[in-house]
């Protein structure tokens, strides 16, 4: 009976980290849907690769520190070049909405939009859709473990 339940508990961990990996953060899911139509490009930054960007301060190096062990992966969207398709921020916006029980506004502006996906008391992603006729387009979309503290630990850096 014991190793039973201990078989079941196993199964259904292996299960749920399974499903983890296989959900799409909002960077891959818009470039799945306009990524060929729109030329876009996707970069990913990992937490090691912006800590070797940058620039460490004695005053800066613990918020640093606090806000990178947090974050799992920034990733970046971006046309390529000059697109067909001029309402791109538009439909990043109308991604999120159509997404609205996974993703929540939490800010906007008129040349930007900012939503966050929680779990339980969590921000897993923070997601930045910016867009103006003379700055271009861009969506920004930060991953990871964030509490409610990692936004103004960010702004300490």
């Amino acid at each position: 009976m014991r190793k039973t339940v201990v078989l079941t508990l196993l199964l259904w961990i292996t299960a749920m980290a399974a499903q983890a990996q296989r959900e799409q953060d909002f960077a891959s899911r818009f470039m799945g849907l306009y990524g060929e139509e729109a030329a876009l490009s996707c970069h990913t930054v990992s937490p090691s690769m912006m800590g070797r960007i940058v620039p460490l301060t004695g005053d800066s190096l613990p918020a640093l520190r606090q806000v990178l062990s947090q974050i799992k992966s920034i990733r970046v969207v971006m046309p390529t070049a000059e697109t067909e398709m001029p309402n791109l921020k538009d439909k990043a916006c109308q991604l999120a909405l159509d997404n609205r029980r996974r993703y929540k506004p939490y800010a906007e502006t008129e040349e930007r939009s900012i939503y966050l996906r929680k779990r339980g008391k969590y921000v897993v992603e923070f997601v930045m859709i910016a867009g103006k006729p003379t700055s271009g387009f861009a969506v920004v979309s930060i991953t990871g473990n964030m509490t409610e503290d990692f936004f103004s630990e960010l702004m300490k850096i």
